[in-house]
């Protein structure tokens, strides 16, 4: 995920103070990666766009409880979780059969999102960075041109579009798909991260 860090703590501010301004801006810059988390989870677009409107109009009636936020990437995610779990939940009631329980979610959120930091790590340390060119080579050409494109040169799914001449869906499902080859794989290097930093 690639974050205008500095635009989002300066229109958080913004939203914090009673700005709408900052609040629709914060909506658009985290929009995209939302929206992507929500789909690696559910697949349903409507229940990812509702979810998503639902944050931003909690964030917005609890903004005066908003100042001491220190992640604001974490908290936004966090909130995030919780209130697509809960209209997911409406949702079962009308197929039960199909259930994802609070408790999956925790891997799932920390394998979608720590690709970034395991990315960056990799290319620091040379036991990772080849644990990662190992799982990489298990990806078919096109879906290691994406990975390469998103992770390493930080484009966004539009950008990757028309530089490939795919479709967006095409490229999202192409790295979906990707990321579930190189999830194992991954999922080590980051236990391994985490211990070197004990």
């Amino acid at each position: 995920m690639e974050y205008n860090y500095q635009g989002i703590t300066k229109n958080w501010k913004l939203l914090v103070e009673g700005e709408k301004q900052g609040l629709y801006t914060c909506f658009n810059l985290f929009y995209d990666d939302l929206y992507r988390f929500g789909m690696s989870l559910y697949r349903n677009p409507e229940l990812v766009k509702e979810s998503i409107q639902n944050l931003f109009i909690e964030l917005w009636q609890i903004r005066d409880k908003l100042t001491h936020v220190q992640n604001i990437q974490q908290y936004v995610f966090t909130v995030y979780k919780r209130i697509m779990y809960k209209t997911y939940q409406k949702e079962i009631r009308k197929d039960p059969g199909n259930v994802v329980h609070l408790e999956d979610l925790n891997e799932q959120y920390v394998s979608v999102h720590s690709y970034e930091a395991i990315l960056i790590a990799s290319q620091e340390d040379e036991h990772l960075r080849k644990r990662l060119e190992r799982a990489l080579n298990k990806l078919t050409p096109r879906q290691k041109e994406i990975v390469q494109l998103r992770y390493f040169e930080c484009l966004s799914f539009k950008e990757i579009s028309h530089k490939t001449e795919l479709t967006e869906r095409t490229v999202y499902n192409t790295l979906h798909n990707a990321i579930n080859v190189l999830r194992d794989a991954l999922l080590s290097i980051l236990i391994l991260m985490i211990l070197n930093e004990l």
